[in-house]
């Protein structure tokens, strides 16, 4: 089990890769809930960095659809996904 200070120092290093947003911005958002969620998921799961970024990134995408998250893509090696096109993007609002 990893000590509270253990788990401040980690989080506090992961996030110097994710730049901060202005305040009440969704990339402010994503630092508030990488936080919280990296914390638990270090001590909870075995869930990577990546799985953390992604599960908020996804959460935030809810209520932010065309949120464009900024993050160092070299500490965080996410799968690459296609860039929509401007159709899809119209298609994919017009979906119920």
């Amino acid at each position: 089990m990893l000590k509270r200070e253990e788990l401040t120092r980690i989080v506090k290093s992961e996030l110097e890769h994710i730049p901060k947003g202005d305040k009440g911005s969704p990339q402010s958002a994503l630092r508030r809930l990488y936080n919280a969620r990296r914390r638990y998921d270090l001590t909870k799961s075995e869930k990577t960095r990546e799985d953390t970024l992604q599960h908020c990134i996804q959460t935030l995408k809810k209520d932010h659809p065309d949120f464009i998250p900024k993050y160092a893509e070299d500490f965080f090696k996410m799968p690459k996904t296609p860039k929509r096109g401007f159709l899809q993007r119209l298609l994919g609002r017009t979906k119920g």
